[in-house]
């Protein structure tokens, strides 16, 4: 089974994104913030990272910036979500990008293509 990070500082959006994966069959872990992501994925790497464009603490480009500059997680998929304008340094960091609000079917598109394509 695929396993998934949600980082993501709405608790009431990761419950949401949690249900729809669970239902589609991934495992899930979820982080508050990019630090809280960083640990976990230092700890046990998943296949992707699903990432909050603005969170407290690190936000979503530092922590794309971040899994891309370390040689073991830099292919690592990640799909960014964002209510805002996403500038061309962060779709280049993305593997893809979802925006919000979204409908579940596109986010689980997204993270098929982006679990095929392998990352970057």
């Amino acid at each position: 089974m695929r396993r998934i990070l949600i980082v993501e500082d709405d608790l009431n959006l990761r419950v949401v994104i949690r249900m729809v994966l669970e239902r589609a069959g991934y495992d899930v872990d979820e982080a508050r913030h990019g630090i809280a992501a960083l640990e976990s994925i230092e700890q046990d790497p998943p296949d992707l990272v699903i990432a909050d464009m603005r969170m407290p603490l690190m936000d979503g480009v530092e922590l794309m910036d971040r899994i891309r500059s370390n040689p073991a997680t830099a292919s690592m998929p990640i799909v960014l979500l964002s209510g805002l304008q996403v500038d061309s340094a962060a779709e280049r960091l993305a593997t893809a990008v979802v925006a919000k609000p979204f409908e579940p079917a596109d986010l689980l598109a997204s993270i098929a293509r982006s679990l095929q394509d392998g990352g970057r």
